[in-house]
């Protein structure tokens, strides 16, 4: 998918959820010359409970911190691609819960969407 396709998917998702979201302030930029990009947000769900996120683009370079927080800001979860745990079978992906750390594949914004309305019974 390129960057044109993905910003348009995320709109498409962002708009398919529109009735849980009560503020959200999304900015994007690309840099044609280059080819690199990034979107990032803040998007606040009915709930209390916030998502932050930061995402380079295209999509397939991968770079990524998406973090969702309850209502008292507390971390329910962060994917993101940081160069650390190299211990971890999906370096440098992985994902930050209550729990601890643990391994998980690359995630887009999209699929954080998808996993955080299943994950808030939405």
């Amino acid at each position: 998918m390129n960057t044109d396709e993905y910003l348009l998917a995320l709109e498409a998702k962002l708009r398919s959820i529109e009735g849980y979201i009560v503020a959200q302030a999304i900015e994007q930029e690309f840099d044609a010359n280059i080819g690199i990009g990034y979107v990032r947000g803040s998007i606040a769900f009915f709930d209390g409970s916030r998502l932050e996120f930061t995402e380079q683009l295209p999509p397939s370079r991968r770079k990524y911190r998406i973090h969702l927080m309850n209502a008292d800001d507390q971390l329910l979860v962060r994917w993101d691609s940081a160069p650390h745990h190299q211990e971890l079978s999906t370096y440098p992906f992985h994902k930050h819960t209550t729990r601890g750390v643990e391994v998980h594949k690359a995630m887009t914004v999209l699929e954080a969407l998808d996993e955080i309305i299943a994950m808030l019974n939405f």
